[in-house]
């Protein structure tokens, strides 16, 4: 059978589909793809190839030699225009070898050494099964696919996860990284990933202005867009709506096309494992993928102490103290809400997010019901900024690792001459000129300073997502952030803003000290931290999650209307 299929598609050219194309350009899996953790996933994917394959074989009836042939067929009838899309940018569903000589090789490598430890056989047979369907889904044209593979059956795939110690992985290491590369459909369609909300409009492609050309392109230009975004694209600057001309233009000059700036020479789009950040921008309250019609924003301050030192360390930390600065925040003291992160390293095996801790600091004191401080299961848990994180066994990046380099571009950073101490927000309008590296992943865009006489040279220095946050980093400081950032409410954030609330002052006071609302009902032990509380909180609140980048908070019926204005 595979002699014949082979036979019949020697010399033969088709044309791949368009819509296979933009599929294959597309990097996020739709929600209907995706599943929780690995086995929820794996049953999420057999359902879909149930529905779209007549003939489906369970993965434990087949063996790894039937499966290397079943592939071999598929590489046959594959369209080169996919892994090219595919390798371009480094995407997870590339082949990872150039020929199928060279896949043959290292198969017979890897069959031999299971023959020897026959404890492997499962691990790798359940390999080549995810590494099938990825390629029979993602490399296949949809007429092969109904045609000449409808009438042959297709693997389903294995719906465990195999996990080995490190002594195991050091005698088996070249059958794990196998095992390893051919199960990264986990990377996207597992976990919680980036979800789009409006499938009538994924792309939200803003239409040009007449009355300001060019300025569409670089208010909003993401990873999935034709034509593709070049260096001075999605640049975007400080905004304050969601229309075109509610932002604020910056200029950009290309200092080099991709290609002619080698891997080695671009700082990478990545943090360190400990930093203390203070940083100016943009943010807008009830964030959507696209524009929304009832879109709040602020100018802000913020400073972010972030400790994911290592993963033997075990607990994750982040922490944001964000100034809301427009008028209708600051007489709730000041604007200033606050947002603590944790999880252990527990909570990651187990898939569980660890708790979420706001503070609305004008309402701390006023009792838990008026939402001062509530704690919820983490929407997405602690992000890793660099490095590498396995959660349930499966190895996920840092965030930006495998973004899309743009270029390098030199363009006009805002907030020029600004000091952490001045007084106010700073002036948007005052640029300074700097030569950066251009990222892109999915609608966000990161800027890595590549001047090597800056004192900042390949620290990130400028965040845009076009309605997810504006930061201009104005103090950088790669060292471990204050164990107090962590217990108490109003450690020194270095804004120099004094607190407003005379009646509940909250120097020196522990997160503890207060009565907290908890929102949270899947995983209420996840807050079992905070002892000011009741078992009747967990099912007694009710009201809004209000989302910003820098911020996100639960607020309550009862004061709804009076957090957002």
């Amino acid at each position: 059978m595979r002699n014949l299929l082979l036979a019949g598609v020697a010399g033969v050219a088709f044309a791949a589909d368009p819509r296979d194309l933009q599929r294959a350009k597309t990097k996020v899996p739709r929600a209907a793809w995706k599943g929780s953790d690995f086995e929820s996933m794996s049953q999420v994917l057999n359902g879909h190839m149930q529905k779209m394959f007549p003939k489906t074989k369970p993965c434990s009836e087949w063996t790894a030699k039937e499966l290397q042939d079943y592939q071999e067929t598929l590489y046959a009838h594959r369209h080169s225009d996919f892994d090219s899309i595919y390798s371009s940018t480094s995407d997870s569903r590339r082949f990872r070898h150039n020929s199928m000589a060279e896949h043959r090789q290292h198969w017979a490598r890897a069959n031999k050494h299971v023959e020897k430890h026959p404890h492997l056989r499962d691990m790798h047979r359940d390999g080549h099964c995810h590494e099938a369907v990825m390629w029979l889904v993602h490399h296949v044209p949809a007429p092969e696919q109904q045609t000449v593979f409808a009438q042959i059956p297709a693997p389903l795939l294995s719906t465990k996860r195999h996990v080995y110690d490190p002594v195991s992985m050091g005698k088996h290491q070249e059958i794990v990284n196998l095992y390893k590369t051919q199960i990264t459909c986990a990377e996207c369609h597992s976990g919680t990933g980036m979800l789009f909300q409006d499938w009538n409009d994924i792309p939200g492609i803003i239409p040009e202005d007449p009355k300001h050309p060019g300025w569409a392109r670089q208010r909003r230009c993401d990873q999935n867009y034709e034509p593709a975004c070049g260096p001075c694209d999605g640049i975007g600057g400080p905004y304050w709506g969601d229309q075109v001309d509610h932002f604020q233009p910056t200029n950009c000059e290309v200092v080099a096309l991709p290609k002619d700036v080698p891997e080695a020479d671009r700082g990478s789009p990545q943090f360190a494992e400990q930093f203390i950040v203070h940083q100016l921008g943009s943010d807008r309250l009830i964030r959507t993928q696209n524009a929304a019609k009832f879109a709040v924003y602020s100018q802000i301050r913020s400073t972010l102490w972030y400790d994911f030192s290592a993963e033997e360390d075990g607990m994750a930390k982040l922490r944001h103290d964000t100034f809301y600065d427009d008028l209708g925040y600051r007489w709730l003291d000041n604007g200033l809400v606050s947002e603590i992160h944790t999880q252990t390293k527990e909570q990651r095996a187990a898939n569980i997010t660890g708790p979420m801790v706001s503070m609305l600091h004008g309402l701390l004191g006023w009792g838990k019901d008026m939402g001062g401080l509530t704690c919820l299961a983490d929407p997405v848990g602690v992000p890793v900024l660099g490095g590498k994180v396995t959660v349930k066994g499966v190895e996920h990046s840092a965030f930006l690792e495998g973004a899309d380099y743009l270029g390098r571009i030199k363009i006009g950073v805002e907030y020029d001459g600004f000091k952490l101490g001045d007084k106010g927000h700073g002036d948007m309008k005052a640029k300074r000129n700097m030569t950066v590296d251009h990222y892109i992943k999915w609608f966000l865009h990161m800027y890595v300073d590549a001047d090597p006489a800056s004192p900042t040279y390949r620290q990130p220095v400028r965040f845009y997502g076009p309605y997810s946050g504006f930061a201009v980093y104005v103090k950088f400081d790669k060292t471990a952030p204050p164990v107090e950032v962590w217990d108490h409410v109003c450690p020194d954030n270095g804004w120099g803003e004094k607190e407003s609330k005379p009646l509940h002052p909250c120097q020196g006071k522990k997160i503890t000290d207060y009565p907290a609302m908890i929102v949270e009902k899947a995983h209420p032990e996840v807050c079992d931290f905070l002892t000011n509380k009741t078992v009747q909180d967990v099912s007694k609140p009710s009201g809004d999650h209000i989302r910003g980048n820098f911020g996100y908070f639960f607020a309550p019926e009862t004061s709804n209307q009076a957090i957002v204005v």
